[in-house]
């Protein structure tokens, strides 16, 4: 039986997943060893996404925080450059998802106030006409 953090993470591929498909033919979730998640394409480009998923607010900082290292279990907890093209970010409990282009940082806050006011919808939308966007450069 998987952990419950693994069951945590699971549900915010499926999410995102779901939310790519409104938009791409190609949408894999990838094995649990990989180092991306989810495998799309946007116009024939395949893109990496590693997808970061939180079940809880922190209630102290009334914040939802996100880490884009690695697991715990892992040697190296840093990604490699180029490894992965985008970050998924998932609150499970508003069901909200951020995507976000790899910059290096270790991690994000986001308020809950600006979380509660995502639209997921509209987040896709934006990432796929930022992908397509990029292509053309």
């Amino acid at each position: 039986m998987p952990r419950q953090s693994e069951r945590v993470g699971r549900s915010g591929e499926y999410l995102v997943a779901s939310l790519l498909s409104l938009h791409a033919d190609t949408v894999m979730i990838v094995p649990h060893s990989a180092e991306a998640d989810i495998v799309f394409d946007v116009d024939h480009t395949l893109y990496k996404c590693q997808v970061k998923t939180q079940s809880k607010i922190q209630t102290h900082r009334v914040s939802w925080q996100f880490d884009f290292r690695r697991g715990a279990f892992t040697k190296s907890r840093q990604y490699d450059k180029d490894a992965i093209d985008v970050y998924a970010l998932v609150a499970l409990g508003p069901h909200k998802v951020v995507f976000t282009f790899a910059d290096g940082k270790k991690q994000i806050t986001i308020k809950d106030k600006e979380m509660q006011a995502m639209d997921s919808l509209k987040n896709v939308e934006n990432l796929f006409k930022e992908l397509r966007c990029q292509q053309t450069l």
